[in-house]
């Protein structure tokens, strides 16, 4: 009883302090969905500079996210989920949980390094498109503060090349094309998927830690 009457109390500081539906619409469009990727899993000391930047960057791609949603097609955040059918060929899977685990640590960084590179090349159509943002060019930066931190963790003989130049040909030739309707679902796919890879880099980023103390 005692543990649910304090409960209720923070509940009632909470309601006070932030309205409920603000709250709830944060929690649903943030991606901290879990104790591991909210980082309130016990650990206590000061986040790695890796966490920090991959925080920073969920955040503005979806703020970026719903406001090119919004200004873009005339919706309401809410009925976002009914653009989840539109995809980009060239955007990166999922990171592999088999692939990312202790055993694998170098390909796992290897297939983030990758898949960030192909994202940063990518916002570039989202500049394109969508050039009125003030957040991109953060989350540009960021995006390459990132793939210098996962690059300096790697192996010198495993450090992932660049993107080559017909690659990058292929890459932009997907989403520059077609009609403004395709390139304006192009742009929120981009940013929804990128925000997804986030998501699965720091879960996995944070098993390596926790297993080899040695990432940050």
């Amino acid at each position: 009883e005692t543990s649910y009457l304090s409960l209720l109390s923070a509940l009632v500081v909470l309601v006070k302090g932030n309205p409920v539906p603000s709250a709830l619409s944060e929690l649903m469009t943030s991606g901290w969905t879990s104790g591991e990727e909210l980082g309130t899993d016990g650990e206590t000391g000061a986040p790695p500079k890796w966490e920090k930047v991959i925080k920073m960057l969920v955040h503005e791609v979806t703020t970026l996210r719903n406001q090119q949603f919004v200004e873009e097609f005339q919706k309401p955040v809410e009925e976002i989920s009914s653009f989840s059918q539109h995809q980009v060929p060239s955007t990166p899977p999922h990171l592999s949980k088999t692939l990312c685990s202790t055993s694998n640590k170098e390909a796992c960084l290897q297939e983030i390094s990758r898949g960030l590179q192909v994202y940063q090349l990518l916002l570039q159509h989202v500049k394109a498109e969508y050039p009125q943002s003030t957040l991109l060019p953060s989350v540009t930066h960021q995006t390459t503060v990132l793939i210098g931190l996962v690059k300096d963790q790697m192996k010198v003989a495993e450090v992932v090349e660049d993107l080559s130049a017909s690659e990058r040909k292929r890459v932009l030739g997907e989403v520059s094309t077609g009609t403004e309707w395709e390139r304006k679902t192009s742009v929120h796919a981009i940013l929804r998927e990128l925000r997804n890879f986030l998501v699965d880099t720091k879960r996995a980023l944070r098993r390596m830690g926790k297993r080899g103390k040695d990432f940050q």
